[in-house]
């Protein structure tokens, strides 16, 4: 692929996964937040703890197979083909397990509707197993506006499905139905989408070829995915299911736009990095380049939310949930180490070492562990707190790593971070001060709060001339510009 058309596929691709995930994540907030204002913390609680099961789960069968399609270069349709019947098969048997696991769960935590619930929501691990090669199809053609019309569909529908369960009193179950529905309506819209058709063929050698790669990124994945979760099955037994909902719906929006941000810049440059994996110098460049944006976003935002957490869940979740404040804000500041972990995570793996990304997860975790033995005890702000401990440390880790491979030094990615991190705390301070402003309505201040931090962060960034900044900036003029002479030449 010529630089070009690299470029263009890059900038195309950034702005249909940003599009894609900023309307379906602002459905998404809304109907979170109808729901939230519904349904009660233990209703809520029991969701978020059987999220955790099927997630682990999860990750043998979406995790290592897509991306060992993405990363092989001259994947066809019998590889696609091979990975998805894999899939199938794999998914088939988690779920006879997880489907006579669930009494014994329900039992641990004493709460016997977890039995029902667990072996319902089960069923999206058949869901992803296909889901999962469309989703590498997609990301391998660059196909990235499929995946603005297939989330969008599941979004909005399964949020209209949870919202008329719950206010007809469905309790759980309208979570259930939401999160099952979202997963089968999207892979529905994608299999109309694509015009990629499975075969009834599957070939050992060239899954054998491909595991190599894949069980090193699901290892990978299944430690950090343990990880991140081990700390809400100890919060569900140790202190309890509403403890844990607090938590999980702390961390929950500041996940939310963490992910959206530097979780869509990571799976639009993932194949990106592969193309271009054996020329080091421009995979530098490219890799360089998504830091720096990715920092200049996702900073101010997370800062900013940090900042009006206790007025956005008073306002926006209702009084019951202001319990989950200290969290939103710590996770706030978790998520501003993303962009430094997930995109040097992103390529390694597009250079193959699936194995240095897998040493490297289980290194960290060894370390987080010390750091959940020491809270485990003291409370589970602690808890909290040592996710931040532990997400630092990863991400020295895997900066350090990006370092010696591809001689982006440590330096030079917190450099990278330098100019978005001093605006965001410019802004954050202003923004703070606006939220003693003497309103009666909370929502007026929140709503000052948001418009004024915006305001400010863009306008310093175009005084000190920030690098992102005008980056963007030019790149969308560029990208409005050519669709203006497109449109102009199709009407003549």
């Amino acid at each position: 692929m010529g630089n070009e058309l690299l470029k263009k596929a890059t900038i195309s691709g950034l702005i249909y996964r940003f599009g894609e995930r900023i309307l379906a994540q602002l459905v998404s907030t809304i109907v979170t937040i109808i729901l939230a204002r519904i349904l009660l913390p233990e209703e809520y609680g029991i969701i978020s703890l059987v999220t955790i099961f099927i997630m682990l789960f999860n990750v043998f069968v979406s995790a290592g197979l897509g991306n060992a399609l993405i990363q092989k270069k001259d994947s066809d349709d019998d590889d696609f083909s091979t990975m998805l019947w894999a899939g199938v098969l794999i998914s088939i048997v988690l779920y006879v397990i997880i489907y006579f696991m669930a009494p014994l769960v329900a039992e641990y935590y004493s709460e016997p509707l977890i039995t029902g619930v667990i072996r319902v929501m089960g069923l999206r691990l058949l869901i992803a197993a296909i889901n999962t090669v469309q989703h590498a199809y997609v990301s391998k053609r660059f196909l990235f506006k499929l995946f603005f019309l297939s989330t969008l569909g599941g979004t909005i529908v399964s949020g209209a499905i949870g919202i008329t369960m719950a206010y007809y009193g469905y309790g759980v179950w309208s979570l259930v139905a939401q999160y099952l529905s979202n997963t089968l309506i999207g892979t529905a819209v994608l299999g109309l989408s694509i015009k990629w058709r499975p075969r009834f063929y599957f070939s050992y050698e060239r899954f054998r070829s491909m595991f190599s790669f894949a069980w090193k990124k699901t290892a990978s994945l299944l430690v950090n995915e343990l990880f991140e979760e081990f700390r809400g099955l100890i919060i569900a037994k140790k202190y309890s299911i509403v403890d844990l909902s607090y938590y999980s719906k702390g961390k929950q929006f500041p996940q939310l736009i963490g992910n959206n941000v530097s979780g869509t810049l990571t799976n639009v440059m993932f194949p990106i990095f592969a193309t271009i994996q054996d020329n080091q110098v421009k995979l530098r460049a490219a890799v360089r380049r998504s830091m720096r944006t990715s920092n200049y976003v996702l900073i101010p935002m997370m800062i900013g939310f940090a900042v009006v957490a206790d007025k956005f869940i008073s306002v926006i979740l209702t009084n019951k949930w202001l319990f989950a404040t200290p969290y939103m804000q710590i996770f706030c500041l978790v998520y501003i180490f993303k962009p430094m972990k997930n995109i040097s995570k992103s390529a390694i793996n597009a250079i193959g070492r699936s194995d240095i990304d897998l040493y490297a997860n289980i290194a960290e975790k060894a370390i987080g562990v010390v750091s959940i033995v020491t809270a485990m005890n003291m409370g589970v702000i602690y808890l909290a707190w040592s996710v931040l401990v532990t997400y630092i440390i990863g991400a020295l880790i895997y900066a350090y790593i990006n370092g010696r491979f591809l001689q982006y030094s440590l330096k030079e990615q917190f450099s990278d971070m330098v100019s978005a991190f001093a605006l965001s705390v410019i802004m954050g301070t202003v923004v703070y001060v606006v939220g003693y402003i003497p309103v009666a309505s909370k929502l007026v201040v929140l709503l000052s709060q948001i418009l004024v931090g915006g305001v400010v962060y863009v306008a310093l960034s175009a005084l000190f001339k920030v690098d992102s900044f005008v980056y963007l900036k030019s790149n969308i003029h560029s990208m409005l510009k050519r669709k203006m002479v497109n449109k102009v030449n199709t009407d003549h």
